[in-house]
């Protein structure tokens, strides 16, 4: 393998990793939101760690996938759902804002939708990429 090439796989490799956290920080202030919605299986260690280690395998896979026009769309749709999420998270958490538990809710329910769509885009991604390769 040519240097070039190393350092073109390394750096894909940081920047997925970079993607990966990235999601991880939405995933906490998801998480955080989901904990004043005062319900006993959002306000566990465990849940929180689900959540973080979802949003670090939606932005992982979800993102920099070959584009096919559904996996791209969903791929897309799903980025933004999570990061969109996410963000209104940090908003409510940084700022305070009182909202009820149905709002906390709804932002949690629309950031998983987003992860979701982001992994699945992405191990589809990955599966046309494997059956390419095997026709070959």
């Amino acid at each position: 393998m040519s240097d070039g090439l190393l350092i073109l796989r390394l750096a894909q490799i940081v920047a997925r990793l970079g993607l990966a956290m990235s999601g991880a920080v939405g995933a906490t202030f998801v998480a955080a939101l989901l904990m004043r919605a005062e319900l006993p299986w959002f306000d566990t260690v465990e849940f929180t760690l689900l959540l973080i280690v979802l949003g670090m395998i939606g932005a992982y896979l979800g993102i920099d996938i070959p584009r096919a026009p559904l996996i791209g769309l969903a791929s897309a749709t799903g980025t933004f759902l999570a990061a969109g999420a996410g963000l209104l998270a940090l908003y409510a958490f940084v700022f305070d804002e009182t909202s009820d538990a149905a709002d906390n809710l709804l932002f949690g329910a629309t950031w998983m939708l987003g992860v979701c769509l982001q992994i699945g885009a992405g191990l589809a991604g990955r599966r046309r990429i494997a059956r390419v390769r095997d026709r070959r």
